[in-house]
């Protein structure tokens, strides 16, 4: 009877010490990371000592919500409830929860605290920088806007994509600097440590080579305007975007209208500067070495003055230049290799000087020996049809051209004068001070020199022929 009235006094002090022992709060496991809002789970808690607790949540730590869901013992403080925890269920916000315990009339003990951590899916954003340089890039930054999540690198590749090499900056600028050639940049973005990470868009530096205009062949000296040729660009780096020409050594420049690498002229009669000028996509133009169109003076040639003289008789061509001279046509000269050869030709002949200088550019002269006939046979016209229609609009008189000096006046019927000419070219075409004379018959008097007899008669004007 001793023994057994030992054991349950013993037993009743330890229940009476268990009763009256402090709140304990305990340990809440569970605390999970998420990158989704769907996820759902269960805090737990234990090691608490208590008869009733209710849960709280908090998104920043400071507040303190409780969540509704409480437990308050109905058996002996000794027994854990059946439900230790807190579940959740798509939580959209990073939550902590934690556990507030009370054991009988003791002060009320807080649990840990387990967090539910939920990151918002990564999104990458968008880098803006790059373009087109010249030479180098310069410094500048490359900058990421529109992201969730922060980079964990950046990367570059100089073989358009094939490779990239890793830059290790977790910053939302890169600065670049000097940048020589084709440059690609991206940024790699990871939204928490659960997210997967996602990759920008690129941004791509195109470096061009400074504008190169060249060099130009194809100088030359050539004989006034009787020249042609053709000028090349070699050694360029860009577009031709032009050429350009000056007559006044370089003071002043025309623009050509040509964007090829070849330039030709023609019949220049100013010695000539040619230049091209070339861009390279953003690099500034350049402008080429220029080429020198020499072109020689004139040739002056002075075949003399046009000279009549009567069939049989000769005359001396004056002619005057330097260089190497010929006569065409040779007929009735004595030579055609000097500049004043003796000429006697038996009808009206042009005759032309040429010239060769040094360096074979020619000039050439005409000059004119008129055979006046001894006697005017040639004959004169009784009737025109001045209607335009290109047949017999003028009034000829054949062979007139052979006597310089003459003349020729028409009258109407009534005597009055209406047309006058010294030296007629056959081109009256029966007018009078601008105006149309009417059909009818008309008379004229050709006078010669002494030495001619006067030949008078009539003409008729029929416009309606």
């Amino acid at each position: 009877m001793k023994i057994f009235t030992k054991v349950v006094i013993l037993f009743l002090c330890l229940a009476a010490s268990r009763t009256i022992a402090q709140s304990v709060g305990g340990t809440t496991s569970g605390a999970n990371t998420y990158c989704s809002f769907t996820n759902a789970g269960f805090i737990s808690l234990s090691g608490f000592t208590g008869t009733s607790y209710f849960w709280e949540s908090s998104t920043d730590g400071i507040t303190w919500t409780p969540t509704g869901t409480s437990w308050s013992g109905t058996t002996t403080p000794f027994v854990n409830p059946p439900a230790l925890g807190q579940s959740y269920n798509n939580v959209s916000l990073t939550t902590c929860y934690r556990a507030i315990v009370t054991n009988g009339a003791f002060p009320p003990d807080t649990s840990t605290v387990s967090c539910i951590t939920v990151f918002a899916p990564t999104v990458a954003g968008t880098i803006s920088g790059g373009g087109n340089f010249c030479g180098n890039s310069g410094n500048g930054n490359i900058t990421l806007a529109g992201n969730t999540g922060n980079p964990t690198s950046w990367e570059y590749s100089t073989d358009n994509g094939l490779t990239w090499t890793t830059i290790s900056s977790t910053s939302t600028s890169l600065a670049y600097s000097g940048i020589t050639q084709a440059t690609i940049y991206q940024a790699i973005v990871q939204n928490g440590p659960t997210c997967p990470s996602d990759t920008t868009n690129t941004v791509l530096f195109t470096i061009d080579s400074l504008s190169n205009a060249g060099t130009i062949t194809g100088n030359d000296t050539v004989c006034y305007g009787n020249n042609a040729g053709a000028l090349n660009i070699s050694g360029i780096t860009g577009t031709v975007l032009g050429w350009i020409s000056s007559t006044d050594s370089g003071l002043s420049w025309n623009p050509i209208s040509n964007t090829t690498a070849s330039h030709t002229y023609a019949n220049l009669t100013q010695s000539t500067l040619f230049g091209a000028i070339v861009k390279n996509n953003s690099c500034p133009a350049d402008t080429s070495s220029f080429s020198l169109i020499n072109v020689r003076n004139p040739v002056l040639v002075n075949a003399g003055t046009d000279t009549s003289i009567q069939a049989g008789e000769s005359v001396v061509l004056n002619g005057t230049s330097g260089g190497a001279s010929i006569w065409s046509p040779s007929t009735g000269l004595s030579s055609v290799y000097i500049l004043n050869p003796d000429a006697q030709p038996t009808v009206t002949t042009v005759y032309t000087l040429t010239v060769t200088d040094s360096i074979g550019c020619t000039g050439t002269d005409n000059v004119v020996i008129t055979i006046i006939p001894e006697e005017f046979n040639g004959m004169v016209s009784n009737l025109f049809t001045p209607n335009g229609d290109g047949i017999n609009d003028s009034w000829y008189i054949q062979d007139i051209q052979n006597f310089p000096g003459s003349s020729v006046t028409v009258y109407n019927i009534y005597g009055m004068k209406v047309y006058e000419k010294t030296d007629y070219m056959n081109d009256w075409k029966g007018t009078y001070n601008g105006s149309e004379l009417p059909d009818g018959t008309y008379y004229y008097i050709l006078k010669f020199d002494d030495k001619q007899k006067t030949i008078k008669g009539s003409v008729d004007i029929l416009k309606n022929k």
